[in-house]
């Protein structure tokens, strides 16, 4: 059985649409909360042919689910349709199925019009529905156990650098139309360039795009050096073997550290990915480090030209308000917002303000998500907090460089930043720090403080 204990309220409804889509072979509409009375999904307005009640409960009791249906019978009856499903994410029993059934028999064909869990996944399970278990990601990421299989097979480089946050993103990554757009590409064309500003989720879609691949027998490639001449030593000699490599930030992320011969090397690997059916490249890169490479690289330039390698931009412009409230939702979530935060957030249609708002990002989503950013204000004020954070994006970093963290964490900063934008030696980093230190005035730099400023730092991220 597939996993379904990842899904929230609004994935299992959109998950309940598609399979009672296919078993039904009929196209149902799916209401926003609030509207029409309390309907999931029918076929037709105003007039209801086909009722479907979508049922989460997962982690739940019959109990919880019987109170729950008992309270919308008296609905059922004012809405009067000619077929009523329950579509639950629970395994019933035969007495659980002859309970919901005896409720709501007046509007049911037979108890096969309440749904179970074990239906919905025997549905999935054949391989004729392959296409909804691909639209679902918690499906075939949770069921091909690929996170774990990461422990278990030298399938990654840089394999560490990628489980630090994958897991933990995957909660709050949505299947976007950009995402369904890289993926056509890459079955078509078997590369792609993925671009656009800061924080509008490149690496996010690149590494859930490689563990796609990645359920479906490719050996993952990935790396954050951006080292090319590694990268084409671990790919594998043999013709047959099914990779996909991962270059993060390919340009690097900025573009005067960028290697004179970065961008013929990155040709160079794209080229050799064409030649080998059973290869694939993913790339992406801020967009003005790319516009200034093709700028200075002639021949990187007219690889793009001549559509060797397709480009697509994330512009979060252009991303349905649909998709962001989703990703704005699993925040919410997934992060235990408070329920009085969380209903601040719909009062006066605050969430349409958000993710309509010129600024939005997934990143500005991130951080006022965090319960060390909101619970500086009333629950009352959650909605305008958010609301001022987009209006004034870059406030935020300076308040966390300048108010949040002490001189030593700064300073620690500083030296990294100077030193690399990738990874540093650890002892390297130490004694350059510490060098800062003693030339710092109100520091005491004969104190050993770097593990402590290190672990303050790896903390602050953390929270």
């Amino acid at each position: 059985m597939f996993n379904y204990f990842n899904f929230n309220d609004v994935e299992f409804e959109n998950l309940c649409q598609d399979v009672m889509e296919r078993m039904l072979s009929v196209k149902l509409r799916r209401f926003s909360k609030g509207r029409d009375g309390g309907i999931d999904l029918t076929d037709s307005v105003p007039r209801y042919n086909i009722i479907v009640q979508a049922k989460h409960y997962i982690r739940s009791t019959f109990s919880n689910l019987r109170t729950s249906l008992s309270n919308e019978k008296s609905n059922v009856e004012k809405w009067n349709p000619n077929k009523y499903y329950v579509c639950c994410g629970m395994e019933l029993t035969a007495s659980n199925i002859s309970e919901v059934y005896s409720m709501f028999s007046d509007y049911m064909e037979s108890d096969r019009n309440i749904v179970t869990l074990k239906e919905i996944d025997e549905l999935l399970q054949n391989p004729e529905n392959s296409d909804i278990v691909r639209k679902h990601y918690k499906l075939w990421l949770y069921a091909s156990e690929i996170l774990n299989q990461i422990y278990n097979r030298n399938i990654f480089i840089d394999c560490e650098s990628l489980l630090s946050e994958i897991g933990e993103e995957s909660k709050y990554f949505v299947q976007t139309d950009v995402y369904n757009q890289c993926l056509d590409c890459l079955d078509k064309h078997k590369m792609i360039m993925i671009t656009g500003q800061p924080g509008v989720g490149k690496t996010i879609t690149s590494k859930m795009l490689a563990l796609y691949y990645a359920t479906q027998g490719y050996a993952v490639r990935y790396t954050t050096n951006n080292d090319i001449s590694d990268m084409k030593r671990a790919l594998s000699t043999d013709i047959e073997a099914k990779e996909i490599v991962l270059l993060d930030d390919c340009l690097g992320q900025h573009y005067f550290n960028m290697k004179e011969t970065q961008e013929n090397e990155l040709t160079s690997l794209a080229q050799y990915v064409r030649l080998h059916d059973n290869k694939k490249l993913i790339l992406n890169s801020r967009i003005k480090i790319l516009n200034e490479a093709m700028e200075r690289s002639k021949s990187f330039n007219l690889f793009f030209q001549e559509k060797k390698i397709n480009k697509l931009t994330i512009n979060m412009n252009t991303i349905h308000p649909i998709e962001k409230a989703r990703i704005f939702y699993n925040h919410l979530v997934f992060k235990n917002v408070p329920k009085e935060y969380y209903g601040n957030i719909r009062e006066n249609k605050n969430y349409l303000k958000i993710v309509t708002h010129r600024n939005y990002t997934p990143r500005i989503i991130e951080y006022v998500t965090l319960s060390s950013n909101y619970l500086i204000v009333s629950p009352s004020e959650f909605g305008k907090h958010i609301l001022s954070n987009l209006d004034n994006p870059n406030d935020i970093w300076k308040s966390e460089y300048y108010h949040r963290i002490k001189e030593e964490d700064r300073a620690l900063l500083t030296t990294m930043y100077s030193l690399t934008d990738t990874t540093i030696d650890y002892d390297i980093l130490k004694k350059c720090f510490n060098k800062r230190l003693s030339h710092m005035s109100n520091i005491d730099y004969t104190i050993n403080s770097f593990e402590a400023v290190l672990a303050r730092l790896n903390q602050s991220i953390n929270d």
